[in-house]
């Protein structure tokens, strides 16, 4: 058993949980900008009809969305408590740190949690808009994009 092995892992777990966590609570802070930002130019560019349509979209943004990524933060947020804690309990025994972090499968479970989000959003986004309102939603595609990232950036260390 390789005790150098070992710390790098539980480093590069450590801070792939982080940066899940840093990128989904920066996400949440934007949206809320992005919701009233999406209000003030809707109002502007679009028609009454069209201003509706994006009014259940921001709705359903600030509803359902905001659900999911608070569940999502939840989620990540409590397998980094629970590795932290296996760390902590069981930092005297590097091979049963090694066997932990295998069983946890973070960098899978970390991405499946980023995937469904995505996936959520990208429903929304693509539902029945036509040009001037897919403009107005930009901001909101974006995440996807910034999540996409983030799941191949983890990607990278599955096997590290």
């Amino acid at each position: 058993m390789d005790r150098a092995r070992v710390l790098e892992r539980v480093l590069l777990y450590d801070r792939i949980l982080r940066f899940a966590i840093d990128l989904l609570s920066g996400i949440r802070e934007e949206i809320r900008a992005d919701i009233e930002e999406a209000r003030i130019i809707g109002e502007s560019i679009l028609t009454e009809e069209e201003i509706e349509h994006l009014n259940r979209f921001l709705a359903r943004v600030s509803g359902e969305f905001m659900t999911k990524l608070d569940e999502t933060l939840d989620s990540i947020y409590d397998k980094y408590e629970i590795f932290n804690f296996d760390i902590t309990f069981l930092s005297s025994i590097p091979e049963e740190i090694e066997r932990d972090i295998n069983r946890l499968h973070l960098i899978d479970s970390i991405n499946k949690n980023l995937e469904e989000l995505k996936t959520h959003l990208l429903e929304m986004c693509n539902s029945e808009m036509n040009t001037r309102m897919k403009a107005v939603v930009t901001p909101f595609k974006i995440y996807c994009k910034l999540i996409d990232h983030a799941i191949e950036f983890n990607k990278k260390f599955e096997n590290f």
